[in-house]
This record gives C-alpha cells, structure tokens and sequence, in this order.
C-alpha cells in the first residue's frame, strides 16, 4: 500500500523549519512517559508508533491495529487534527507507519521502543528519511528507547535534543554519554526521575528531576553545577 508522492511533498517542503528532533531514553520507570505527556501537551496533531498498546487509552486518542486502518483515518483527517495511536509491531509495520508520517507531515512523531525495529547499523529507509526530511515537512520525531546501545544511531546523531534518564547497562550509559559528551560516572549515578537534556546547538547540558520545581541546572561535562554561587555541587550524587 502506497503513501508516498513526492512531487506533493517537495511542494510542500519549507527549509526555514527548525531541527526539533527529540531522542528519549532511559529504563522503564525513570520517566520517560511522563516526559512525553508533557511535549504531547503541545500539539493537535499526533501519531504515535505503539507496539505496547500504551497510547490508545489516552484522552482523545484512537487506536489502530491495521496498516488499512491507520491510511483511512489520516486520509479523513485530512489537514486537521488527530491523535492516533497504532499498535504496529515488527519492522514492516515500522516501515510502513514511517511512510505514512512522512506524508501527513505537520505533526508530532512519537517513536517507541526503536531498539526493537532497528539496528545500530545504517537505519531503515523510511525511517531514514523521516529523519533526514520530516523537519521540512513540519514534522518533530520523538524517538524513544531503552537500549540506546542497540539501536538506530541516525536518529541519535540527527536528535537535536537528548533526552535521557537512568539507565542500567554500561553499554547504554556508554553509548549516551560519548554523544553528549559527559562523563559516564555521572550516569552511573542517577536515580529513577533524574535527567539529563542535551541541546546539539550550543552543546550544553541541563540537569534535573521530575516532579522538583526547582528550575533546570546547568552542568558541565563532570556534571558539576554552572550556576555561580554556593551551590556548586555535582549534581548527581551517589
């Protein structure tokens, strides 16, 4: 089933969009979903790719099963808004939901489990080229995952902002921290609801905790506080 037209997508295309691309990781526990219900308060237009049934019971959510489904409803979308949720498994599936975002454009892309349907070899072509031209289509990916060590590496080198969590493999850590540049004892150290964000623009680390309403600290590459003052501590304790 077709869902490309490239001749409607370069017409479409608007260089001028900023690079939004969100990378999400961590064990399960540590926080990530309730990041994202944060970032999803701020569009209209979603559509998530769900192999574990997460989305669908969600306010204004509906779930999808099928790849006929999930081509009918963004069709009576149309230029207006959705929420969808399609509870896709396998890397056809994967594939498939990538092409169909590509199309739609104007929204945001929510990712799960990506270790789960690609590699850290060269990623998947369609999930290649959302990486590489969904900004210019309006699109924001938000790509999540437990495994950062084993999975897709353009989406992480392309992220123009990382978000992560606890997470418990050194592999893992390894994988995060050599991107962010940021001693890995200071992952070692953190707790479930403790992050770490990342901009790639001007490369700084901000640190926190969900739930603090303390604002975020900046850090350096030890994970020492940049605020002036007293409070230079590290900011991940054992």
């Amino acid at each position: 089933m077709m869902v490309t037209d490239n001749k409607k997508r370069t017409s479409r295309a608007d260089t001028s969009l900023k690079a939004e691309h969100e990378y999400i990781c961590g064990n399960s526990g540590t926080g990530k979903s309730s990041y994202i219900k944060e970032i999803m308060k701020g569009y209209k237009r979603i559509i998530a790719f769900d192999p574990d049934d997460e989305y669908g019971t969600m306010p204004g959510f509906t779930r999808i099963e099928t790849a006929r489904e999930l081509v009918a409803k963004l069709k009576a979308a149309g230029s207006g808004n959705f929420k969808i949720a399609f509870v896709g498994e396998g890397k056809a599936a994967f594939e498939f939901w990538c092409e169909c975002v590509f199309k739609v454009g104007l929204c945001l892309a929510i990712a799960e489990e990506i270790a789960d349907v690609t590699s850290p070899a060269k990623a998947p072509p369609a999930w290649g080229k959302l990486i590489r031209r969904g900004r210019k289509f309006g699109v924001k990916i938000c790509a999540v995952t437990q495994r950062p060590a084993e999975a897709d590496k353009t989406i992480l080198s392309n992220a123009a902002f990382i978000r992560t969590f606890a997470l418990g493999r050194f592999s893992d850590r390894q994988a995060i921290s050599r991107e962010i540049q940021l001693s890995i004892n200071v992952m070692e150290k953190m707790r479930p609801l403790d992050w770490i964000h990342f901009a790639r623009a001007d490369l700084t680390k901000t640190a926190g905790r969900l739930g603090q309403r303390r604002a975020a600290i900046p850090i350096n590459d030890n994970g020492e506080s940049l605020q002036k003052g007293p409070a230079k501590d590290t900011i991940m304790k054992a």
